[in-house]
């Protein structure tokens, strides 16, 4: 049996537990309504339903790359894809806002104001969903990682790959 690369492993253990965490800490939909307040209903509708699509695809995806189905690495390249293309969407400041001013009033430190603290948050949040997205584009697609899914077809039946 061939031995799995390290990253199969990584980014499958890694989608999985934060998958199951983030679906958990998705909050009921009053929540989500008051957290995103400034979006017209239909659209904040959407985006609540998108959370859970993408979570559960994450994870299916996350299992799936673990058994080495190769379907379920292009599914997350494309994954990788739309979140990096959704950044500013998924991540927005007022929903930052709300989540961040508790702790700044916590702190009692006042280098910055609220709102750059926010900001710095909303950034730093980009900043590492991007990484971890744009390192599971490149290690996906290179042509040993693909080679090995390929190698993977054989004992997997062809509605599955």
């Amino acid at each position: 049996m061939k031995r799995v690369p390290w990253g199969v492993m990584f980014f499958g253990v890694i989608l999985v537990l934060t998958s199951l965490w983030q679906i958990h800490l998705i909050p009921h939909y009053a929540k989500y309504k008051m957290i995103n307040h400034d979006v017209p209903e239909g659209i904040m509708a959407f985006r609540y339903a998108v959370s859970y699509v993408l979570r559960l695809a994450g994870l299916v995806c996350g299992v799936g790359i673990l058994f080495h189905v190769n379907i379920c690495r292009k599914g997350l390249i494309f994954l990788f894809i739309f979140s990096i293309l959704t950044l500013p969407l998924r991540h927005t400041y007022s929903s930052f806002y709300i989540y961040v001013k508790p702790l700044f009033n916590a702190s009692g430190v006042s280098l910055v104001s609220l709102e750059v603290f926010t900001w710095m948050n909303v950034v730093c949040r980009w900043i590492l969903d991007g990484i971890f997205a744009a390192a599971g584009i490149y290690y996906f697609t290179r042509p040993k990682v693909t080679a090995y899914f390929n190698a993977s077809l054989k004992n997997v039946p062809s509605i599955w790959n």
